[in-house]
């Protein structure tokens, strides 16, 4: 870290990178359990579906509501008690007996997640000053990165040494000591809006419409007619984004985040991209597994190559956001994710594995070179007031592009496959499947790609 922070900010930068590590460690690590899990709890593999959905879920809720409650009651706040619930939560999933509790207890703990997400991101933008931002948010960034990685190995071989419930207790014990440690180094900060009333009818429609959504676009296969609640999920979305607009105090400040240079742009940029890149990973399990034959950990190990390279490739890439134009790196990385997924279509039947890895790592380095730039862009700009607004936006944008690119995803495989299985007799289908969706999500980089280089020509223009 540079010479130019002082230690109490490098103290607060380290909390910040800790506290951002253990949500997508339990993400990755969680995957890998839910065989312990479901023999432990005697659950179905719907019920093990639903334990990431919910978890979707309460992530996505969470990033729509952080923002207004970090406005009325301060980032810091929020951020401890989210860290706090989440070791919580932590600790009571360990003690579960049922699915149903589990899965509730997960839901809950998506919430806290998201919420110290909106807060690690409003934070690392404020604490850095405007030329060392890029280098702040993508050394926070590489925690993510790192948690992604490591998650299925370590949460592997805890569970394999002492059971599944210790991973629970011990990320729970050091959740706690981040929560020391943030509760000293982060400076206070007052509310931005302690004032101003909490909009419950635009929270209801928020909460409600997301839920119909996601359970909508990944619980179908309880029921085919569960369909029919994503578009009435789209509906109600609607309606809140045009009551927010209307509405005196609203949860989301959208007419003035409106009007912040580089926001719209970038935060159509993150959701366009995300909705790109964030359901290739499903094909790759797949395809690893089913298509080429290896096993679950070979798989994993393989995987993990876009994870470290996005570690490796994040703090380069926010340094030359700070010295050169932060938009035109993200849109460097833009445009390697595309040609990433481009090359994806090349993989057949007889793919060599290191051909695998190859794409994985070009893919890992281009989300690399959009992730830390395109924040620093896109909230550079942002008035300190609206910044844990704007950091929510930004989340609940990353998980709703995130959702569509599974909903493309798994539309696509049905058309093609149907209900037939994913294996090697099927395999000719799958591809053709895979290679149908790479061809669209390749579309969806290339409409990215042109709202990066619009802004990036405003941006030119203003200058």
């Amino acid at each position: 870290m540079s010479q130019s922070f002082s230690p109490q900010t490098k103290a607060a930068i380290a909390g910040l990178w800790t506290g951002n590590l253990f949500a997508p460690f339990l993400v990755s690590g969680v995957a890998a359990m839910l065989p312990a899990i479901g023999a432990s709890l005697e659950g179905s593999a719907v019920a093990l579906s639903l334990v990431m959905v919910c978890y979707n879920l309460g992530q996505g809720i969470s990033h729509m509501l952080s923002g207004r409650i970090c406005g009325m009651l301060g980032v810091k706040r929020v951020l401890l008690a989210g860290v706090a619930l989440f070791c919580l939560f932590g600790i009571l999933l360990a003690l579960a007996q049922n699915m149903a509790f589990a899965i509730g207890i997960r839901f809950a703990q998506g919430l806290a997640a998201a919420s110290i997400s909106c807060c690690v991101t409003a934070l690392s933008v404020s604490l850095a000053p405007p030329q060392r931002r890029g280098q702040v948010i993508s050394t926070v960034v590489t925690s993510v990165y790192l948690g992604l990685a490591v998650g299925p190995l370590v949460c592997g071989a805890l569970t394999e040494l002492a059971g599944w419930r210790s991973v629970f207790f011990v990320v729970a014990f050091f959740g706690a000591a981040d929560l020391l440690l943030l509760k000293r180094v982060i400076p206070d900060q007052p509310p931005a809006a302690p004032d101003l009333p909490f909009n419950v009818l635009n929270a209801a429609l928020a909460v409600v419409s997301l839920g119909l959504i996601t359970f909508g676009a990944t619980c179908h296969f309880l029921h085919p007619g569960v369909i029919w609640l994503l578009p009435a999920g789209f509906v109600l979305l609607a309606l809140f984004v045009r009551l927010e607009l209307r509405t005196e105090h609203p949860i989301l400040e959208l007419r003035v985040l409106s009007k912040v240079k580089g926001l719209p742009g970038g935060m159509a940029a993150t959701f366009i991209n995300y909705g790109a890149i964030m359901g290739l990973s499903v094909f790759f399990s797949l395809y690893l597994q089913q298509v080429l034959g290896l096993n679950a950990f070979a798989a994993g190990c393989v995987m993990m190559t876009q994870s470290l390279m996005q570690m490796l490739f994040s703090p380069v890439a926010g340094r030359l956001a700070d010295r050169f134009d932060a938009v035109r790196i993200s849109i460097l990385g833009m445009a390697g994710c595309g040609a990433s997924i481009l090359a994806l279509t090349l993989l057949d039947a007889h793919s060599p594995v290191w051909q695998v890895v190859l794409q994985q790592a070009c893919l890992g380095t281009g989300i690399a070179f959009f992730v830390a730039p395109n924040v620093s862009a896109t909230l550079g700009n942002v008035p300190q007031e609206y910044m844990p607004m704007a950091s929510g936006l930004l989340g609940c944008l990353r998980t709703l592009g995130g959702l569509m690119s599974h909903i493309l995803m798994a539309g696509i495989i049905g058309w093609y496959m149907g209900s037939a299985s994913v294996n090697a007799q099927n395999a000719g289908l799958f591809l053709q499947a895979m290679r149908c969706t790479l061809i669209l999500f390749g579309s969806l980089n290339m409409l990215a790609l042109f709202f990066g280089l619009r802004r990036s020509r405003k941006t030119a223009e203003k200058a």
